[in-house]
């Protein structure tokens, strides 16, 4: 396995110092977070520090389940400018949301036409040669709209249909009360990135895991057993933590020995 770290974590306005301490820490690479306004800053930066890129597709704006179809023109036109960016620095994936049904009453037809757009966006994607994964959401306890992929079998279902892999979110798995284990077994060969990190099982607080009493516990061994070579993205919430906490977290972290080793970066080279 290999540790990533979403930009996410690290707010709007990192410097390449901070990505040369990322990679000296041991991450082995970052995740785009593209929506952040200097995300083409920091891609160069992590190209220049060596680390691998994957990418986190923008969606507060782009509904990917949107009926409004000027909205999904502008959508996708949007989502395949940044996978050809991705491509242009070598990225290894880029991960979707699947958007979110209007009124609860739509679901059913917004799935539908979600499995339609994102099997042609999987086609494109592969011309690019990215690969697209789709990341399971939590459910509307209001149940006013429906988010997508917000329950396990619906993720699958798509994951099955649209033939793309699955970003797992832990944080998001627990408040669905999903047992990590089996989604994990489930998920098998689908499953290509995870976003890591821990909560309350009722809110999505991007926490890091605190040891014995960690919801999260057991995820990275599990992981280990059924040998997944992936990437770890550390998303971890940027108004709590800065990067020193997340940094100094990971230097005396139980678990390391569980992550591929990473070689520092050389002067010459950033």
């Amino acid at each position: 396995m290999k540790r990533w770290i979403s930009t996410w974590s690290i707010g709007p306005n990192a410097e390449l110092a901070h990505f040369q301490k990322i990679k000296e820490a041991g991450f082995a690479g970052v995740e785009i977070w593209c929506e952040h306004k200097r995300a083409l800053v920091y891609l160069e930066y992590a190209r220049q520090c060596g680390l691998e890129i994957g990418m986190h597709l923008p969606f507060h704006d782009l509904n990917f389940a949107t009926p409004d179809i000027a909205v999904w023109n502008h959508a996708e036109k949007v989502l395949i400018e940044w996978m050809k960016k991705l491509r242009e620095y070598e990225g290894v994936h880029a991960t979707l949301h699947g958007g979110y049904a209007w009124a609860s009453e739509e679901r059913d037809e917004a799935v539908e036409k979600v499995k339609k757009r994102l099997t042609a966006m999987a086609a494109i994607a592969a011309e690019l040669g990215v690969e697209l994964l789709l990341e399971n959401l939590i459910a509307d306890r209001l149940n006013y709209s429906h988010h997508i992929a917000s329950h396990f079998s619906e993720w699958k279902s798509l994951l099955d249909e649209a033939n793309v892999k699955a970003c797992l979110d832990v944080g998001h798995l627990l408040v669905m009360k999903e047992n990590i284990e089996d989604v994990i077994a489930k998920l098998g060969g689908l499953l290509a990135a995870v976003h890591y990190s821990d909560n309350d099982g009722a809110s999505d607080l991007h926490l890091l895991p605190d040891g014995k009493n960690s919801a999260a516990n057991g995820v990275l061994e599990t992981l280990r057993q059924m040998n997944f070579k992936g990437p770890i993205v550390y998303e971890l919430n940027p108004y709590r933590y800065s990067l020193q906490d997340i940094l100094h977290y990971v230097s005396e972290e139980k678990n390391s020995h569980l992550f591929e080793k990473q070689e520092s970066i050389e002067t010459g080279n950033r």
